[in-house]
């Protein structure tokens, strides 16, 4: 019963933001190709309508390196995140849906993140319901192909994101930031991380042919 109440919470809020966003940003629809965002990203910008979950040490302020496309049409992210203070990889698989350009993945609650525009060559707009316990929370994300993107995709990304609600003073540039660090010859865009062992939540990383077996079994 309390699944089904959390289903039934997820749907409404869904519907909400559907109907708040109608006619107001383009979705890409029939028009997305998810095989062309495969290959590194950075994560340039963050907005949420909890802003605990993006600030320094937030479960959300996490920092993508690269997106792989698997042969069952899931997405593989390779992130870094900060936990216990730390610099962490993070490997998730996002499942496809009926939906073009809609998935699902557990992390932090269950979640469905929505990819609403996208220049395969420049960025990525997403955004992201999430609900954990009978509470829900939204996030949007700007990925580059480069560190730096233009100020009228940044603003375009606040747009949007107030669009969906989110206030001015809760979304951020993180290419403001101060510097980071590298690994190999990638800038790493998290300000707080520093060059210290990293601990791997999945048990592998995963490979383009498939998904990776999940933690446990």
């Amino acid at each position: 019963m309390k699944l089904l109440q959390v289903l039934l919470l997820l749907g409404l809020e869904m519907m909400l933001v559907c109907v708040h966003a109608e006619g107001k940003t383009n979705l890409i629809g029939k028009n997305f190709n998810p095989e062309k965002i495969d290959g590194e990203w950075y994560t340039i910008g963050l907005a949420s309508d909890k802003r605990e979950k993006i600030e320094e040490h937030g479960s959300m302020r996490v920092f993508v390196e690269y997106i792989h496309f698997l042969k069952n049409s899931s997405l593989a992210f390779k992130f870094h995140t900060i936990v216990n203070g730390e610099c962490t990889q993070l490997y998730l698989v996002c499942d496809k849906t009926e939906e073009d350009g809609v998935y699902v993945v557990n992390y932090d609650g269950y979640n469905i993140f929505t990819i609403l525009d996208v220049d395969y060559d420049r960025y990525i707009i997403l955004q992201l319901r999430n609900v954990k316990t009978g509470e829900t929370f939204q996030l949007m994300e700007l990925y580059g192909r480069t560190p730096e993107l233009s100020s009228n995709i940044k603003e375009n990304f606040g747009d949007i994101s107030k669009m969906y609600g989110i206030p001015e003073e809760n979304i951020f540039d993180l290419t403001k930031s101060a510097p980071g660090f590298s690994w190999g010859n990638k800038l790493d865009l998290v300000p707080e991380c520093v060059l210290v062992p990293t601990l791997q939540i999945a048990v592998s990383m995963p490979e383009a042919e498939g998904r990776p077996e999940h933690p446990g079994g």
